[in-house]
């Protein structure tokens, strides 16, 4: 099972070798699909990712994505990208465990893909509101491992910079 701990002001994520493939893996495949040609057209997961702006008008909602939707597609493959190298290279240092270490704005870049990677399954398991639940095996599982995994890295990043208020 990961870990995450602090150490001073940063946060070390520490995963196994099946969670450090898991985790890579699904980042790149993150940005494998936001690149896709006309991948908001047919994945309603990316829809979901890149959602329209004004639901009710869409010319409004087509002229901001004309001029966001690059940029915000550039931010979350950047981001999953980070993250993917970061544990590629952790593992790439050898040790038993990937051990990567991030500052706070490498936590929020975490933070974010976890969170694009989470509202990827959900719209892959039908998952549209809190009452809706995730299996607990499967494409589940891991929806809950990453959901966990986020949660672990928010009370580390909150401890630091509690400790900061004194």
């Amino acid at each position: 099972m990961s870990r995450v701990r602090r150490d001073g002001e940063r946060i070390v994520v520490e995963l196994s070798p099946e969670e450090a493939d898991v985790l890579s893996g699904s980042a790149r495949e993150l940005t494998a699909m936001l690149a896709g040609p006309d991948a908001r057209a047919s994945d309603p997961a990316v829809r979901r990712l890149l959602p329209d702006a004004y639901r009710d008008d869409p010319e409004a909602s087509a002229e901001f994505a004309r001029y966001t939707r690059d940029d915000l597609t550039a931010a979350k493959t950047a981001a999953a990208d980070e993250v993917a190298t970061a544990i590629q290279t952790a593992v790439a240092a050898g040790g038993r465990r990937a051990s990567v270490t991030l500052d706070r704005a490498a936590v929020t870049t975490w933070l974010r893909t976890l969170t694009d990677l989470r509202v990827t399954l959900a719209e892959r398991l039908g998952i549209r509101t809190d009452s809706d639940a995730a299996p607990r095996r499967g494409v589940g599982a891991l929806y809950w491992w990453l959901g966990e995994l986020q949660e672990l890295l928010v009370l580390a990043a909150d401890r630091i910079d509690g400790e900061g208020d004194r």
